[in-house]
């Protein structure tokens, strides 16, 4: 059984004592990949360096809506300038922030389009940042997978993952019709995450990542500890029993669904 731990931020200083002892915890657990989620330049670059340390890493790229930026452009053309190294799979992570309003929703919203033009340009998925703002965040989607959307490609592709989806049904289903893929983290073992927990007894499985945030986001089991990519088993032993099926068919399903996104072997 393989997992795919689909977004963790390794390169956080919560990793810096014991970053091997954690990707070994990991791979004991069988998550035997895992990807490193930028939010800013810095973070991206650090995610490539992950990726080329260890070959079950692979590195996501972007500036998070809420993260300090002093120069925007300067930032996107590192952003740019990354987009073409071999582990680099996605553009992310992005998205909208209203929960913690850091950085104003204009600026917020002009580096989402933005990167979502340098996803497009380079052919890559997109790893979506939402917090109440689903309002404003669909339609912004919605047109970008119509604009990028090119006739000559199979349908099967699929246009990003919303990331620790929050959201009911029936803005799963949307984004589901739309081309996304649901991202599920440890938030599903909590006894009150009355949404998660509908959407992933609700939604096929064929649409369902994993994924651990770590080191935020700790499933019930370790709630209010450091999270890492090794908890994952968790969150996947919860999905597979609200589904009915078992942890391997679960693994199988998931682990296929982020090799599809993302690409990889």
């Amino acid at each position: 059984m393989a997992l795919i731990d689909t977004h963790c931020h390794l390169y956080l200083p919560e990793f810096n004592p014991d970053l091997e002892a954690v990707i070994e915890r990991a791979l004991d657990c069988g998550v035997d990949r895992m990807v490193v989620v930028g939010i800013d330049a810095k973070t991206s670059q650090q995610a490539i360096r992950l990726a080329e340390q260890y070959q079950g890493i692979y590195a996501a790229i972007g500036i998070h809506p809420n993260s300090p930026v002093i120069d925007i452009n300067d930032e996107m053309n590192q952003i740019k300038a990354m987009l073409s190294h071999p582990k680099v799979v996605a553009v992310g992570e992005i998205g909208l922030d209203y929960y913690r309003e850091y950085v104003a929703v204009p600026e917020q919203k002009a580096r989402l389009l933005r990167q979502l033009d340098l996803a497009a340009q380079a052919d890559l998925p997109v790893i979506i940042h939402n917090r109440e703002a689903i309002e404003d965040l669909y339609p912004i989607l919605s047109n970008w997978v119509k604009e990028k959307k090119n006739p000559s490609q199979p349908d099967s592709k699929f246009a990003g993952v919303l990331h620790s989806f929050s959201e009911d049904v029936q803005w799963a289903q949307r984004m589901i019709d739309m081309g996304f893929l649901v991202g599920v983290s440890g938030v599903v073992t909590f006894p009150k995450a009355r949404n998660i927990k509908e959407v992933v007894m609700t939604i096929p499985k064929t649409y369902l990542l994993i994924e651990t945030d770590a080191p935020y986001l700790s499933p019930q089991n370790h709630r209010g500890k450091r999270n890492e990519p090794a908890f994952l088993a968790y969150t996947a032993q919860e999905i597979a029993k609200m589904q009915g099926c078992s942890l391997e068919v679960l693994a199988d399903v998931t682990t296929h669904n982020a090799k599809i996104l993302f690409g990889i072997d």
